[in-house]
Formats: structure tokens, sequence, C-alpha cells
């Protein structure tokens, strides 16, 4: 049984200028009655309505069920006695399209903590009972009008509630649908429950047994109870716990609300998976990444020492410069170089002073040369794994040794020069002297002059002109660039060590490790961006996907949710797309990486941790993207939210 009675009660809406919806209303309504509140648009019916279904609370007064006063009552405590005492029929329906219809009627005892298979018991026997049993697996979205509301007293009528609450059930239907759904509401009358109809219509005011009319916000009672309470029949009790949820169930419900919204679904999933796509990708190839720097740094610049003496014309004594310079050119010193533990390969060279060069004896009368610097090979040894030389075509072996009458062109001299096809031996003429071009230097190495030089042997460039300085340049194995740059100068020029030029790279270690951590920082950055911009996205869709289902939440509350019943269901929502697009993400990134590696010719770096990271990560994700979406929606109010919707 529940009593209904409201003394003195008003409701004022603050603003600018107060709205007074209700004005001391004082009134009772017993259990088993049918009530018809009406009255034109803005006259308070509405509000009324949200009064007495404990939607609302109100500014002056006291509402009383069952002589409990509930002005004073917390949110939990009103939940639960609209959980146990109400059950609710809308204008607007208020169905999840998406589900079926029997999970839709189910829904009207989901927040009572009964077993599942009990609750599809009920939302079969409702279903029944307004005629849709052959309805049941079908989507709500297929449905007509009147079925819809149908539908929607059949969820009334599961919860077993004492007392139904129906605001304009007929507004949306013909009449046809409308007076199937008063029937409806007649039989659940008859069977004991207090039905409690608003509406604009005279017609279907005249359907109930009692009238209250509202304008501006006083409520006249136009008609007398027909019943007394001794006579009114047994009022139906709604099983189970009120404002209670299993977990289980709750689970299932948000996800079967995720899968009701397919698209939505997938875009939210589709956000987190690529934010912690992105982010294990960037990961995994920093890691990839950084063996491929420190191979690579190994490969070239840690492996190449140069070195330089001092040139003829800068010291005090040019006689004493000459000895440097024979002392550097020479057989012996060549020798003890290749012997320097570390060294790999090594190439010794005198640039002398720049020389008349011809491409044809008489070209440009008596004169017509380009002045070019000639530098000597030292025993001709020029080795390949120092430079490159194009020999004309592909597939021709390596040149690493010249003759005395066979030159090797700088690259940028060959462009200068206007030089033929190298495999047609062009010859050049050097102070009158022919030479056989044999090959153009392409890379050079440390050694960047060379690009802009005729390179020949030492021998024969002493014939040409009188040496400048003298340099080296060497391959060392990986790590031991410092030793060869402190040992080479004694084994070069043992007689003035101090005054050899030398270029190291630093200590490989230190230097791989300042790239890689340059490296590491960069991408872990964009990680950063990544997790962040995917949270942000999360955020952004979460808060509008919560305001798109304003009515669904506040039919929810209405039903007996509590705030923290409706913070689980989109912060588990939040989670599940979470943990689905992390794992998405996780394995996404992988494929991306092993793609990017193969297609590098790289060796990949996968961590096992790797996909558990990418799990993880995803939940982070839909935990804090669902945060604000999970405050927004535990803020609606039931009053509210079907107003608006």
């Amino acid at each position: 049984m529940a009593t209904l009675r409201l003394q003195h009660l008003g409701k004022t809406y603050p603003g600018t200028v107060p709205v007074e919806a209700l004005r001391d209303v004082s009134l009772t309504i017993q259990q088993g009655e049918y009530v018809a509140i009406e009255g034109p648009s803005g006259s308070g019916k509405s509000t009324l309505l949200n009064q007495l279904a404990l939607l609302d609370s109100p500014s002056t007064g006291e509402y009383y069920v069952d002589e409990l006063a509930t002005s004073d009552l917390s949110d939990v405590s009103r939940a639960r006695i609209r959980s146990s005492t109400f059950a609710f029929i809308f204008q607007s329906f208020h169905l999840l399209d998406g589900r079926t219809v029997e999970d839709n009627v189910a829904l009207g005892t989901l927040y009572r903590a009964l077993p599942e298979a009990r609750r599809l018991e009920l939302a079969r026997e409702a279903l029944g009972f307004v005629g849709l049993a052959h309805k049941a697996e079908q989507k709500a979205a297929n449905l007509s009008g009147g079925e819809r509301q149908r539908v929607a007293i059949a969820r009334a009528i599961a919860s077993g509630a004492p007392v139904v609450v129906a605001d304009e059930p007929t507004g949306n239907l013909d009449s046809h649908n409308s007076g199937a759904v008063l029937d409806t509401l007649e039989r659940l009358n008859q069977g004991g429950a207090t039905v409690i109809l608003v509406t604009h219509d005279p017609g279907v005011a005249n359907r109930a047994h009692r009238r209250l009319r509202v304008l501006d916000g006083v409520v006249t009672d136009e008609s007398q109870p027909e019943l007394a309470p001794s006579s009114v029949p047994l009022a139906p009790m709604g099983e189970g716990t009120e404002s209670r949820v299993r977990i289980w169930d709750g689970l299932k419900d948000a996800w079967r609300g995720l899968a009701a919204k397919k698209g939505r679904t997938a875009a939210l999933i589709g956000s987190v998976a690529l934010g912690v796509g992105l982010a294990l990708t960037t990961i995994g190839l920093s890691q990839t990444a950084s063996g491929q720097v420190s191979d690579l740094f190994d490969a070239q610049r840690n492996q190449r020492v140069a070195m330089a003496s001092p040139s003829v014309q800068g010291t005090a004594d040019t006689t004493a410069g000459q000895v440097l310079i024979d002392q550097a050119g020479s057989l012996a010193s060549l020798n003890r170089l290749k012997e320097l533990a570390g060294v790999e390969d090594v190439a010794v060279f005198v640039t002398h002073a720049s020389v008349p060069v011809q491409t044809r004896p008489s070209a440009g009368g008596p004169d017509g040369s380009s002045l070019i610097d000639v530098v000597g090979l030292v025993e001709g040894q020029l080795p390949n794994s120092l430079f490159t030389v194009d020999r004309g075509a592909p597939g021709l072996t390596p040149l690493t040794q010249i003759d005395d009458d066979q030159v090797i062109i700088g690259s940028q001299i060959a462009n200068q020069i206007e030089l033929g096809p190298v495999l047609g031996s062009p010859v050049v003429w050097i102070g009158g002297v022919p030479k056989e071009v044999v090959g153009i230097l392409t890379d050079a190495g440390l050694q960047i002059n060379l690009l802009n030089s005729i390179i020949t042997t030492e021998r024969a460039a002493l014939i040409q002109a009188d040496p400048s300085y003298a340099s080296v340049e060497l391959r060392v194995a990986p790590g031991a660039a410092q030793q060869v740059g402190l040992q080479g100068p004694v084994a070069w020029i043992p007689a003035a060590p101090d005054q050899v030029q030398v270029d190291a790279p630093p200590d490989p270690v230190e230097m791989r490790e300042q790239i890689e951590s340059n490296v590491a920082t960069m991408l872990y950055t964009l990680t950063g961006v990544a997790l962040l911009a995917a949270v942000l996205s999360l955020t952004s869709s979460m808060t509008t996907a919560v305001f798109q289902r304003t009515g669904e939440f506040g039919l929810r509350r209405a039903i007996g949710a509590r705030r923290k019943h409706i913070t689980g269901l989109v912060l588990t929502e939040s989670l599940i797309i979470g943990l689905v697009g992390g794992v998405v993400g996780a394995y996404t990134s992988i494929l991306v990486i092993l793609g990017i590696t193969l297609a590098r010719h790289w060796q990949p770096v996968l961590h096992p941790a790797l996909v558990p990271i990418g799990i993880l990560g995803g939940i982070v994700v839909g935990l804090f993207g669902g945060l604000f979406a999970t405050r927004r929606a535990a803020k609606i109010e039931p009053s509210d939210a079907l107003r608006t919707t």
C-alpha cells in the first residue's frame, strides 16, 4: 500500500524573475486510485507529477509517502523509495533503441538486485500483458509509436511498483493506439495499482476516476475518490531489494549498451586504439632505432680518424718542414700506421701546389688550362673501405691501386673541366704530361678537399709540384678511434708528433648514449602526446555521448538508480572501451613495428611487456577519458533530464 500526501507544498524556480510553479498544494492520493492531472501547457501539472514521483524536491511544505516525510531525505533514500514505489511511463518512451524489447522491459527491474533469469521472466510476463510477447527479440528501434508506448508500459508493469506515473502517455499516439494505452492503464488500476496520469486532453482525463486540475500553480480537486480504502484491490508488490544492482548484471548492462551502439562504440575504441598504438609504436621504434643508431654510428663516423701535418710554408724552418713532409709520405710511416692496433685500412696523401690541367694539349690557345691542386697518394694505395671511386660502369672491380701514369679526378673537378666518360679512358694533361683518368672520386670520407683535386701517385706528384702538407685517413675498429688518435701521430711522424692535427670522434659509448637518449626523448614525447590526444578524444566523445543519453540516465535515475550506479555505468563503459582499444592498439602497433622494420631491413626489438603495457595503457586512457563524462552523468537530475528529452 502506498498513500501519497502533500501538505501545503510549493515549488518555486529561482531566476531573475522567480517562477512559482506550485502554490500551497494539499491533497492525498490513496492506493488504488486512478487520478488524472490536467491543465494547459505551463500550468504546473508536470511539476506536480515530479513532486509526487520524488523526481524533484519542494521549495516549501511537505510530502509524505506512507506517512514518511520526504523533503529532508538523502538522494539515496529518495532513490530507494522511487525504486520500490513508483513505475514510470513517459510521452517520449525513453527506450534504448539498439537493444531488444525484452532488454528494455527488463531494465525496469535492473535496480532491484534480482537474478537476470527472474528479471527476464518478469519482462516476458509484462510483454504478454500488453500483447507484445511476440516482439520480445526485436530491436526497439523497429517498433511503431504505439508499440513503443506499450513497451514502456510493460517496463513499468515488470517493476511491480504500486504506483504508476504516466506523463502524457498518449501525446504522440493516434486515437487507436491512445485507446489501447488507456485500456492497459485501466487494467493496471483494476489490478490494484495507483495510476497517476498527466494530460492536457479532457477526453483522456475522463477515463480517470479522479481529476486534479492545475492552473497557474494552483491545484483544484474536481472530483473525490470513488473507492474507499477498504475496497481497494491488493496493491502489487515489487520483488527484490530497492535501488540495488548486481555487479555482474551491471557489467552486462554496460556491455549491451556498448554493443547496441556499434558505430559509436567502434569510433571510441578506435580513438583509444590509435592513441595506444601510436604510443607503443613509438616506444617499439625507439628501442629498435636505438640499436640501428648504434650500428650505424659504429659503421660510419666512429670508425674514421684523420690526421694532418703542418704545411711546409707554415713552419719557421722550411727545411725542417720538408723533412716532416718526407717522413709523413714515406713507406715506413705508412707501414707503422698499418701496424697500429685497431687500424683496418689507411691512406696517406700529400697535397702539392696547384698545376695547370687541360683536357686537350691545345685547349684555349697557349694557356687554356685550369689550376688544380695535385694530391699524391703514397704508394698509390686507395682503400675502397675509405673512398668511393666511380669507374664508369657498375660491376667493375673496385679501384684500390693506381700507377704513376694514372689519375683519379675529384667529382667537382670532373664537372668543371667537362671530362668525358671514364669508360672511354679519357686523358688529361698535368703540367703538359698526359695522364689516363681511371676513375672519378665521389666519396672522399673526411678528406673533402679531394673532391676538388686530381689524385696521382706521390712519385708522379713530386715531379709536377712542390709538396705543401700531408694528411692521413684511417678506418679503425669500433671503439678504437680514441686510442688510434693518441698513437697515430707518433707512428706517422715520430720526429714531431705534437705538430700533428688529429680529428678523431669522441668516445663512442658516450656519443652513442647521447644519440640514443635524444632519440628516446623525442619518441617518448610523441608517446605522451599520443596518449594525451587519446584521453582528450575519449573525454570529448564520452561527454558528448552522456549529453545524448540524458534521457536514458534520467529514466534510470527515476526507476531507482543512484548517482553511483550512473557513475559506475559510464565508468565501466569507459574501461571496457579502454580495454578493447588497448588490445587492438597493442597488436596493431606490433604489426606496424614489424612492417617498418622489415621495410627498412632493421632488426626488430619487441619487448615482451609491450602488449601488457598497451592493455594497461588502454585501461588508463579509458579511466581518465571517462572521468569527466562520469562526473557530468552523476549530476543529472531526473526531473531536468526527463523534462528536456
